[in-house]
């Protein structure tokens, strides 16, 4: 394991690095340079489709060869990992991109782009326009949208769409999720990771899931190990899931792929069976789950 990455590490010094290697991009490579490199690309193909597909319930796996709280993730490399998301299913694959807290590279978009045929999600730490526009000229169909890290949701959701991408806004607090609804984001993501100590409590799904109306895209994040965590989240009410490192630690990645899809959809139907009336279909009345004031 590299020490940037044993060692503990705040996400003010990701960012701050993020800011220092963007600077890099722009200075090697300028804006214009870069917006026409996205009109060249292929079309993206349709992330939204994609996570609101009635065959299968939506997972997004995660190609993440490292993190701040782990260390190194896999000995997998990217091609071999993706050729196991194609055979277990997924519907969309997530590609870390930062280098040196994440060992990602803007390249894996461009490599993902050519060996699967399902929606490729720009997963960083996004502080301004450029990454957008590099995420589309690299082959991306999607990119996260932090709130409270990109410093202009309802600018980025724009930009998005004009260049055929839609994208995820990522969600801590009811806050944020009121903020996205008002820009109308149609995928929102809760992470049920802190920023501040990275630590993960399921119950942030559950505390702003009520609050998203049904007619956009839910999606939990983080923390999602086993198949009781997927049991969990879907009982919640969230339409796909967004899982990295239990899939890439698997001994069977396929497999674990497989039966964690089969849970997530046997719990949703459970969850929409149970609860027809009381659904996330009063969400715009803004009132969430009674555990919800400690994420507000």
């Amino acid at each position: 394991m590299s020490p940037e990455i044993t060692k503990k590490v705040t996400i003010d010094q990701i960012l701050e690095q993020r800011m220092v290697d963007l600077k890099k991009s722009m200075a090697k490579r300028p804006l214009a340079e870069i917006k026409k490199d996205s009109k060249d690309a292929d079309d993206p193909k349709n992330f939204k489709k994609a996570l609101k597909t009635k065959e299968t319930f939506p997972l997004i796996c995660e190609y993440k060869p490292a993190s701040p709280s782990l260390g190194d993730i896999s000995s997998r490399g990217l091609e071999e990992t993706l050729m196991l998301y194609k055979y277990g299913g997924a519907s969309a694959v997530s590609i870390l991109t930062e280098e040196k807290f994440f060992k990602g590279n803007i390249e894996f978009l461009d490599q993902a782009s050519k060996l699967i045929d399902v929606p490729i999600m720009r997963k960083d730490f996004l502080l301004d326009e450029y990454q957008i526009f590099e995420a589309r000229a690299h082959g991306a169909s999607s990119v996260l949208l932090m709130s409270g890290i990109y410093p202009d949701i309802s600018s980025g959701i724009e930009i998005c769409l004009s260049l055929g991408m839609e994208p995820l806004v990522e969600c801590k607090n009811s806050i944020d999720v009121f903020k996205a609804i008002d820009v109308d984001a149609e995928i929102i993501g809760i992470n049920n990771r802190s920023f501040k100590d990275f630590s993960i409590d399921l119950k942030r799904t559950k505390a702003v899931a009520p609050l998203i109306p049904e007619d956009i895209v839910l999606v939990s994040e983080s923390g999602i190990n086993n198949l009781e965590d997927v049991k969990t989240v879907c009982g919640y009410g969230v339409d796909a899931l967004l899982i990295g490192t239990s899939v890439m630690q698997s001994d069977n990645v396929v497999e674990t792929i497989q039966r964690f899809i089969q849970m997530a959809k046997n719990s949703s139907e459970l969850y929409h069976k149970s609860n027809p009336k009381k659904s996330r279909a009063h969400a715009k009345k803004r009132t969430g789950d009674g555990s919800f004031e400690q994420f507000a």
